[in-house]
């Protein structure tokens, strides 16, 4: 499956009102992109990119066309992390490896949206996991088709100083259940189990999965949410400098709680998501 799946491409962070996360992630020091319009969908988004990651807050701007499922989980779990994507070379093949492991991916599908500023389409071509043979939590596979496009070097640099998206924890009830799904993703080899639940080494970056009782375990000193289970809840960043970042946003007002690995900011300054940044 290495050869199918990159690791961590980008995250989801659905989001009520798109302007209002975008000003919000302003304040945490991030670049977003231009808008994007999702060609024949109800999304909308702003991505705010990395060298080979990236976050995308999306929203619903147009509610009389599909929006792919965000309408129901922002009314499922509110704002906040609603699926993970993982990067591949090629859809299609991916297609054919998952399916060999035993899963029963939808597509490949095709998604574009123009470019604000030069019209040019970027576009993606997208393969859908059933939640089912993910424990629930949502993930699909994303080949970009124009990545030179979504990356210029002013939108890859960010106040804060982020550098990559490195980890994502999820919420599970049965972290064994949750590990062996990820296996057949993975394979076998990626996934070890943890004394808060599983860890998963992508090949570019960490998937960790935790109980709401052992979460405090791997999010020193953080709360579990009271959120439905499962569902995706943290984020870490990697940063050029803990110290930089943290001058960075105290500066904007935004309150950070320093914890053994980095600095927290709180789910209530970033749409839902609880926000780490670590050392790159």
């Amino acid at each position: 499956m290495a050869k199918a799946i990159l690791g961590l491409d980008h995250v989801i962070i659905g989001v009520n009102d798109l302007e209002g996360a975008r000003a919000d992630y302003l304040r945490l020091g991030f670049t977003p992109a231009p808008r994007g319009d999702h060609a024949g969908r109800a999304t909308s988004n702003y991505c705010l990119m990395f060298p080979d990651t990236y976050l995308e807050l999306l929203g619903v701007l147009r509610p009389e066309l599909d929006s792919g499922g965000l309408l129901e989980g922002l009314a499922s779990r509110g704002e906040g992390l609603q699926r993970l994507a993982l990067g591949t070379p090629d859809a299609d093949a991916a297609k054919a490896d998952l399916a060999a492991a035993g899963l029963h991916p939808d597509g490949p599908h095709d998604l574009a949206r123009p470019l604000q500023d030069s019209g040019e389409m970027v576009r993606f071509r997208n393969l859908f996991i059933p939640p089912a043979e993910t424990a629930g939590l949502g993930m699909f596979l994303c080949g970009h088709k124009t990545p030179e496009l979504m990356r210029t070097p002013e939108l890859v640099r960010h106040p804060n100083g982020a550098k990559a998206f490195v980890g994502i924890t999820g919420l599970v009830a049965d972290p064994a259940a949750a590990a062996a799904a990820m296996a057949r993703v993975f394979g076998e080899d990626a996934v070890s189990a943890t004394g808060y639940g599983a860890v998963v080494e992508t090949g570019r970056g960490r998937i960790h999965l935790a109980t709401p009782m052992n979460f405090a375990m791997l999010h020193e000193g953080a709360a579990s949410p009271p959120l439905p289970l499962p569902s995706w809840y943290a984020l870490r960043i990697a940063v050029g400098s803990i110290d930089a970042t943290a001058d960075y946003l105290n500066a904007q007002g935004v309150p950070v709680e320093p914890f053994g690995g980095g600095i927290r900011v709180d789910p209530q300054h970033a749409r839902g998501v609880l926000l780490e940044f670590v050392a790159a």
